[in-house]
């Protein structure tokens, strides 16, 4: 099949979204699938949030999509988050293609955290609940990253038997990356991802400084791929022992990974799958997470999952981590355990196949189901970011 996977954003990069479009892209290719990632462009200056320079580069993706899909003949558009699937919508009733939309999360959740003001996050809420219940069910067919986008969805319009609940998982060359060799304790905290609201790193810092009462030596590292002049809107109270890295590659990001006793997860947000933590489990760390996002953990056995805002539990979590080399070699020993089947890349790759097969189904007059997979593969090649 030939199919253009769209993203709103630059890629690639070491955001989340980009990270599994990333995944995805490979392993579609290696089953003889013809891929085209259209994007933003490779732009790892592009900043996170709402502001003029993203409306005109949205406004760019539309265009390099129509193209894409014309040129290469494309028969599906998979668009991943929403301006993607608003570009991927009109460009799927311009050209006629069936459009998959990829849901990372509930733009009602997210969207009020880029602003500060109540009225700015009541208004954005509102502009969030709106389009969540009018992009996803226009589309032919829906994924949901976690159960609880899946739910919300279902709420918001789109029927049951057009939706999937695909929870991310990492190819296994990825994964198996053997963890570093027994070393004495650093004290060293690490959390890697962006920068964004979402992600609740103010509340982080203030655990942290109920941390750094309990442990001096301890140091918070925050590893990330936002531009250098990107910096944390935090009081320089919160900011004691915690240091910014910038990582250039997904290499960097995980050497910088491996070095850590315990590693973080703060946001509270739902809806979504903090990709981070498919890197936390299978470095093999101790991890504390908020209960919103500690997407399969399981407290005490993979990881500590502490309640949403309980910046003092979350504090406490991480020194008792710090304080206890045994109990983090056996909860990172369980987390890297559970993300090493192989079977379960394989299976998130035969349900996308039958879900592009399934939209394919009317416009083929093929049966949308019991095909043979092999019988569905073209030879094709892997192009990069438009």
């Amino acid at each position: 099949m030939r199919i253009a996977l769209a993203i709103a954003g630059p890629y690639p990069a070491l955001r989340g979204s980009q990270v599994l479009v990333r995944h995805l892209t490979s392993g579609l290719a290696t089953r003889g699938h013809e891929i085209h990632v259209v994007s933003h462009g490779a732009r790892a200056d592009e900043r996170p949030g709402l502001h003029p320079g993203r409306l005109v580069r949205d406004l760019a993706l539309i265009l390099r999509l129509w193209r894409c899909v014309r040129r290469e003949a494309v028969e599906i558009i998979h668009a991943h988050n929403y301006e993607a699937a608003i570009a991927g919508l009109l460009v799927a009733r311009l050209t006629g293609r069936p459009l998959v939309y990829h849901g990372h999360n509930a733009l009602a959740e997210e969207l009020p955290t880029y602003f500060q003001s109540r009225l700015g996050r009541r208004l954005a809420s509102a502009v969030g609940r709106f389009l969540d219940g009018q992009v996803p069910c226009r589309a032919d067919y829906c994924i949901a990253v976690t159960e609880e986008l899946g739910e919300l969805l279902r709420w918001r319009g789109v029927r049951a038997s057009d939706l999937a609940c695909l929870v991310p998982t990492g190819p296994p060359e990825e994964r198996h990356q053997e963890p570093p060799a027994g070393r004495p304790s650093t004290g060293l905290v690490c959390y890697a991802g962006n920068l964004d609201r979402y992600q609740n790193l103010e509340a982080l810092l203030r655990s942290f400084v109920r941390v750094r009462q309990e442990v001096p030596d301890a140091t918070l590292v925050l590893v990330t791929h936002v531009p250098s002049d990107v910096s944390l809107m935090a009081p320089p109270r919160l900011l004691q022992g915690v240091e910014v890295v910038r990582a250039r590659s997904y290499g960097e990001m995980r050497e910088r990974l491996a070095s850590a006793d315990v590693a973080v997860c703060p946001r509270v947000e739902r809806s979504g799958f903090p990709m981070k933590l498919l890197n936390y489990m299978a470095a093999g760390k101790a991890i504390v997470a908020s209960a919103a996002s500690a997407k399969g953990l399981i407290d005490g056995v993979t990881g500590r999952v502490v309640a949403d805002s309980d910046e003092e539990a979350f504090g406490e979590a991480i020194v008792a981590l710090l304080r206890d080399p045994g109990e983090r070699e056996r909860l990172g020993l369980a987390a890297r355990q559970a993300v090493e089947s192989p079977r379960a890349w394989e299976d998130v790759l035969d349900r996308l196949e039958e879900i592009y097969r399934r939209v394919l189904a009317p416009r083929s007059g093929a049966a949308p189901s019991g095909w043979d997979v092999g019988g569905a593969r073209r030879v094709a090649g892997l192009e990069a970011a438009e």
